[in-house]
């Protein structure tokens, strides 16, 4: 696959030749917002959901002039061409672009995607608790934010202290998420999931198992744990992933749930 081209504006320019402003709000503060999908065969997956998704994040960051829907279609699917990308990641990134200082913003948003190859199928996860917290009152809550420095943080921890991946309550104590998950246990036969008062992420997949009545949501706490006979971790990029620990708790990784769950993605994604 060609990865050495990207879609900026919605222009398809090498990737050599691409390069941001150094007063991009994006680059200096964070600010923007992206989202993650998968190609497969050619087709993105659940295109129309992250597309909404991403749309619920510019309008919460107030980002004027960005491309339309169907604007944001177009170029990606010209790039999956142009790219070769049978199976690939893609990443929609928008920033409001460059501005005079951090109050005041330019008037030309800054749209970048790009493709990468897709990774191999991940193994079973460990995930450690963590004592940090996802506000669940920030303005950031359950959008992907491109200030993604504090996930980063937390990730370089987990895997110091041997971990994949972490899982991050609220500030009421609630599970939330993982750092770029979300989280699933199997309580009682059932399939749970943090609800979005935690602050999560809406995941996609987590969004397709709850509508077609796979999982439910719950308030669930660290105590949790200890009744739950599964756990599998979810994402766009990922599917189902089994979790096979969570800090000292050890789970099957066969589990019949998760794989119901995974059989259901699978399904659904053919379609």
């Amino acid at each position: 696959m060609n990865d050495r081209t990207v879609s900026i504006n919605g222009a398809l320019v090498a990737a050599s030749t691409t390069g941001v402003s150094m007063n991009d709000h994006g680059f200096l503060l964070g600010d923007g917002v992206f989202d993650t999908l998968i190609v497969r065969n050619g087709k993105p997956i659940f295109l129309d959901r992250h597309l909404r998704r991403l749309r619920n994040g510019i309008d919460r960051l107030q980002i004027e002039n960005a491309p339309s829907d169907s604007e944001l279609s177009e170029a990606l699917l010209q790039l999956v061409a142009a790219n070769n990308a049978t199976d690939a990641r893609v990443r929609i990134t928008i920033t409001p672009g460059p501005g005079s200082s951090p109050r005041h913003r330019g008037t030309q948003p800054l749209t970048v995607i790009s493709t990468a190859p897709l990774a191999d199928a991940p193994l079973p996860v460990s995930l450690c608790a963590v004592a940090w917290t996802r506000n669940e009152r920030s303005p950031l809550a359950g959008i992907k934010s491109t200030s993604w420095g504090e996930n980063a943080t937390i990730l370089r921890y987990a895997a110091a202290k041997g971990f994949d991946n972490a899982i991050l309550c609220d500030s009421t104590g609630r599970l939330s998420e993982c750092t770029t998950s979300n989280l699933f246990l199997v309580i009682d036969d059932c399939i749970v999931t943090p609800s979005l008062v935690s602050g999560c992420l809406p995941g996609i997949i987590r969004e397709v198992l709850l509508e077609e009545n796979v999982a439910s949501e719950r308030d669930l706490f660290p105590s949790d744990f200890e009744r739950a006979t599964e756990a599998f971790i979810t994402s766009s990029t990922t599917g189902v992933v089994p979790v096979q620990r969570i800090d000292d708790r050890v789970f099957p990784t066969d589990g019949q749930f998760t794989a119901t769950a995974h059989e259901a993605i699978a399904k659904l994604s053919a379609r």
